[in-house]
């Protein structure tokens, strides 16, 4: 073998060494968007899309029924603050 090929090769193995660490990179990055963006959906968008239905059959929303809107959207943020100071 000469020297040539096996530059080659070892230059191979290094680029794919270092195209898989990027990969991980970015899929360490996606998975964490997910993550954040279901915890959102979860915490945040069902309950209020629950809350809003439930508020509206009236066809009007009272300021009762509107801090309750705003305090679903508080405490599914705190939850949410909560379950990232633990991680």
């Amino acid at each position: 073998m000469n020297k040539e090929f096996i530059g080659g090769i070892v230059g191979t193995i290094l680029s794919s060494t270092g195209a898989i660490a990027n990969l991980n990179e970015w899929l360490t990055i996606v998975s964490t968007i997910i993550t954040i963006l279901g915890g959102i959906v979860t915490l945040i968008v069902i309950p209020l899309v629950t809350w809003y239905k439930k508020s509206k059959q009236d066809g009007v929303i009272t300021k009762d029924e509107l801090e309750e809107g705003v305090n679903i959207i508080k405490d599914g943020v705190d939850e949410l603050k909560d379950k990232g100071d633990k991680k």
